[in-house]
């Protein structure tokens, strides 16, 4: 799987627990036999790992609604609206088993483009802020579907 999904943020195991999962989804978008991007979520949403997100996900009673996981998109593909049709997907998806919101966190460490400007042309908005144990700060953002 690593060798068709290098730029993917997950491990090996934990996508395949998605996979495996019936709360789960996984999502990929291929150009001819070329994976191009995925896009992963939980019906209903995981606890973060960080207590300050899950106090700010429970205040905004969010804490057991869907969670967009993670997104992925190759590099040479941005731009392109992949990841936009691979979000929507993951939502239409929790709508669809009766979900009214889902969440996503994500990290302000800059890459390629600025994430929450992406999630906020998506409809999400900023609920909380906070740092993981190495200091990193994240956004949490959450749309209604």
């Amino acid at each position: 799987m690593k060798k068709q999904l290098p730029f993917l943020c997950p491990d090996e195991s934990y996508i395949e627990k998605m996979l495996r999962s019936t709360k789960a989804i996984v999502i990929l978008a291929r150009d001819n036999n070329t994976i191009i991007g995925v896009a992963g979520g939980w019906w209903e949403g995981t606890p973060s790992g960080y207590e300050v997100e899950d106090k700010i996900l429970k205040q905004h009673g969010v804490y057991h609604e869907a969670h967009l996981d993670w997104l992925a998109v190759r590099e040479e593909y941005r731009e392109k609206g992949i990841g936009t049709k691979l979000v929507q997907k993951v939502c239409d998806w929790a709508g669809e088993r009766g979900k009214s919101r889902i969440w996503v966190e994500v990290s302000l460490e800059k890459e390629v483009f600025d994430k929450v400007v992406f999630y906020n042309r998506l409809g999400f908005k900023e609920i909380g802020r906070f740092r993981d144990e190495k200091g990193e700060e994240y956004v949490t953002m959450l749309k209604r579907l």
